[in-house]
């Protein structure tokens, strides 16, 4: 008897240590680094972690966890840490939520800017907590961006400038990020040369657009669409909207008692008045009388999702037909001819900003 007694006391406590580091377990992810995670039953709550990249990471969240258990027994209402990957999703939610009001490009932008940003999430760590984030994080994730030869350093400093809008989104949502301090990075961008289209480039665009060239196939096709773009740019050089404002323009927005054209501003959700020139005037009758229009949108073709990037299609085309210089790297594109539409206006109303800005709908200029 005295004998199993010793026994007992000399195998418990090493059946004790054994339990305890089989709490936590060390195995090889899909890139073969190594990982840690745990499993354990705590008071009938079966807690289960894995994807932490330190043993000690792991223990802290068990720890949490257990500590969590006991508090909901005192009857303590805790809020869960947030990880960066709930906070990419809180982003992601408030992103897609908007981009329901707004058109297919947005979406489509939404998807894309949230790409990047889960590669910095997957570059932090998505099972830590938000709160270690610090600049160097946002520093060392810049750099790497700057890297990639498809993004320049301007592009860079904009996804940080969305990574630290994430930050705010999540501090706004979740209470444990109430008090947080959030790191921020500011990056210098240089302002980038914003080609101004000259009088024979929109000529020559408009007119290519207008009388094209007879295709190899689908030449109906293909004169319908180029005669819907060329009518784009001309409303966009004279009116200096965006491409998505001008190509879904509905009828309405014309107000002919009182000779003015209304557009709603896609991108700060704001409207602005503008005078409804006899050159504008001219080219909605046109397309009036032609049958071009359905009696509700300018461009019927503008319930398509994708028209607009046809329209810029059209136009991409059409420019390298014409041997002109078209293209973002270095001519010009249909954002252009928003700027081209400022600086003439400036010129014409002898540097009045106001008047200027609230015929473009800018804030600043």
């Amino acid at each position: 008897m005295k004998y199993i007694r010793k026994q007992l006391r000399t195998t418990l406590p090493a059946r004790l240590r054994e339990t305890v580091v089989k709490n936590f377990h060390q195995y090889t992810g899909p890139g073969g680094q190594i990982l840690h995670g745990y499993i354990r039953r705590y008071k009938n709550v079966r807690l289960r972690k894995k994807g932490f990249t330190t043993k000690s990471e792991a223990e802290k969240h068990l720890r949490q966890a257990m500590n969590n258990i006991d508090a909901e027994e005192r009857g303590e209402i805790r809020s869960k840490p947030t990880t960066a990957q709930e906070a990419l999703n809180i982003y992601r939610r408030n992103l897609e939520v908007r981009s329901r009001d707004k058109g297919y490009q947005y979406a489509h932008n939404v998807r894309s800017n949230c790409k990047v940003i889960q590669g910095f999430v997957d570059h932090f760590g998505p099972n830590r907590l938000i709160r270690e984030c610090t600049e160097t994080d946002l520093r060392e994730f810049y750099q790497i961006l700057c890297f990639r030869p498809t993004l320049n350093k301007n592009s860079a400093g904009v996804f940080i400038g969305r990574i630290q809008g994430m930050l705010k989104a999540a501090q706004k949502s979740k209470p444990d990020l109430v008090n947080w301090l959030r790191p921020t990075l500011k990056v210098s961008r240089t302002p980038e040369f914003e080609h101004r289209v000259e009088l024979t480039e929109y000529a020559t665009l408009v007119h290519t657009l207008l009388d094209p060239p007879l295709a190899p196939s689908r030449r109906e096709e293909r004169k319908a669409l180029w005669r819907e773009a060329g009518d784009v740019v001309q409303l966009l050089r004279l009116t200096g909207g965006r491409l998505n404002e001008i190509v879904r323009m509905r009828l309405d927005q014309f107000i002919w008692s009182e000779v003015k054209l209304r557009l709603y501003a896609t991108k700060t959700e704001n409207e602005r008045d503008l005078p409804l020139w006899d050159c504008i005037s001219d080219i909605v009758q046109r397309r009036i009388a032609e049958g071009l229009t359905d009696g509700e949108l300018l461009f019927p073709r503008a319930k398509t999702a994708t028209f607009d990037n046809a329209i810029a299609r059209a136009c991409r085309n059409a420019g390298k037909l014409a041997n002109l210089n078209y293209g973002r790297a270095n001519g010009f594109t249909c954002h252009s001819l928003r700027h081209t539409f400022v600086t003439d206006m400036m010129e014409a109303s002898g540097n009045n900003v106001a008047l200027v800005m609230s015929y473009s709908g800018h804030k600043s200029l």
